[in-house]
């Protein structure tokens, strides 16, 4: 339980700093935030489930790698479940073909995590230090 409530809190911290990066400026969230902050919340939650099997096989030094490949794999999750809110709310303008506005977005964060060095030297040591705390929680319960 506490895995999953920590996992849930991190998801809306890394809302938090995807809006800090910019992508509110990239319409990534769309016209609600509060969508934003929801699917940040699921998408920690995902992710805690996905990664706590692997905290209890793996040790710390697995995290290395685990930690850049969860970034992607949670920005497709992150972006699957924003575009659902979208989707739900219609909230796209009217000349936008709305399954390209999510495929835009998660390549979008995928190529800011990968090839812009300013985001990048911040999302994967957070990434590495979120999965080391999460990885603590898991193994003391």
């Amino acid at each position: 339980m506490k895995v999953a409530l920590t996992g849930a809190l991190s998801g809306v911290v890394w809302w938090a700093v995807s809006l800090m990066l910019g992508a509110a400026g990239y319409g990534i969230v769309g016209s609600v935030p509060a969508a934003g902050i929801v699917a940040g919340l699921a998408t920690g939650l995902v992710m805690a489930g996905l990664s706590t099997p692997l905290y209890r096989r793996f040790s710390a030094r697995h995290l290395l790698w685990y930690s850049p490949v969860s970034v992607y794999l949670a920005i497709a999750v992150y972006g699957g479940i924003l575009f659902g809110f979208r989707l739900m709310m219609n909230d796209f303008h009217p000349d936008q073909i709305r399954w390209a506005v999510g495929v835009q977005s998660m390549i979008g964060m995928w190529w800011g995590v990968t090839f812009l060095l300013p985001v990048a030297l911040v999302v994967h040591p957070l990434a590495y230090g979120n999965h080391w705390l999460l990885r603590r929680i898991a193994r003391e319960t």
